[in-house]
């Protein structure tokens, strides 16, 4: 597991430790600080605890000791979450880890560490199920500013032209090769498996891999029939939800969506369970897997 993977997984338990025990307190994120800066003369300010139940920034050993304090936190429990604290601390860089887990490669990073994957796609195949082929047609649509994957230009793995991309994304796809590989349910509209390629090879190829991972056991794939009409969730072409082991300190749901306006993580409860809600809706309009996989192989006859 890559450091920042690490580190990002001892942050999220840290912070949803933290956002949980405030909450039982029935304390506000304002109401912390302000104690935080009464008992402690500190400068804690909200963005500051806000960024620290979210994962979003590292956490100083000394500021869980202070908060356990003001949550009167039992002596155990505080003791395991400064060591928490000092371990995700410990794990990099605070600097360079604060900027790798930014932007797209922050995305990256929390689909390592997620136990699966569920994903709408309206546009272009999932990148976990991409063909080279295909990834490099995708690539080479447009050019993809390295801000888009960081805002910080100096970080040295940063994918700064097509062909990084492509290696990027055929990278994040050993996710569902691995003994233990999480499980991925997708939901693809067909129009992304009519949509023509410059080369009628390239698309010959990503229908003939989507049949076979659509075999695989820790897969789920259903199509989106044009017969369905108009289906809520299309508004953005594409979005995911990503679950992680359920525990008191770990998020359980994640949602990630792109837009023309940039990559967005959603962990509001009431927005994460609106979307799942949706993606349930559409398991119900779209074909069973079984009835997926015979009109993958219909298309692909097409083409010949």
């Amino acid at each position: 597991m890559p450091e920042s993977t690490g580190a990002l997984r001892l942050r999220r338990e840290l912070g949803h430790a933290l956002r949980r025990i405030r909450e039982e307190r029935g304390m506000t994120i304002a109401e912390v600080t302000t104690a935080m800066k009464g008992r402690y003369g500190s400068s804690f300010s909200i963005t500051k605890l806000s960024r620290m139940e979210t994962a979003r920034r590292s956490v100083i050993p000394r500021d869980v000791h202070d908060l356990c304090m003001i949550y009167e936190v039992p002596d155990d429990e505080r003791e395991r979450l400064v060591e928490l604290a000092k371990l995700a601390h410990d794990s990099g860089s605070p600097v360079t880890l604060d900027k790798q887990l930014s932007g797209y490669l922050l995305y990256v990073a929390l689909e390592e560490i997620a136990t699966g994957i569920r994903e709408f796609a309206s546009s272009f195949v999932p990148g976990l199920l991409q063909t080279p082929g295909y990834a490099r047609v995708v690539e080479s649509l447009q050019f993809i500013a390295p801000e888009y994957y960081s805002p910080y230009s100096e970080i040295e793995d940063l994918p700064r032209n097509a062909d990084d991309r492509v290696k990027l994304r055929l990278k994040r796809q050993e996710l569902l090769e691995q003994e233990d590989a999480m499980s991925f349910h997708v939901l693809i509209d067909e129009s992304v498996l009519r949509r023509r390629l410059p080369d009628q090879e390239t698309m010959r190829d990503q229908l003939q891999h989507l049949i076979t991972m659509s075999q695989k056991p820790h897969v789920t794939m259903q199509v989106i029939p044009f017969a369905a009409g108009l289906y809520p969730g299309s508004e953005t072409s594409q979005w995911l939800i990503l679950d992680y082991t359920d525990s008191t300190d770990q998020a359980s749901t994640t949602v990630y969506m792109e837009t023309a306006n940039g990559a967005q993580i959603i962990e509001r409860e009431a927005d994460v369970s609106r979307m799942a809600g949706t993606f349930d809706a559409l398991t119900h309009l779209a074909l069973d897997p079984h009835a997926t996989r015979t009109l993958l192989e219909s298309i692909l006859a097409g083409l010949d």
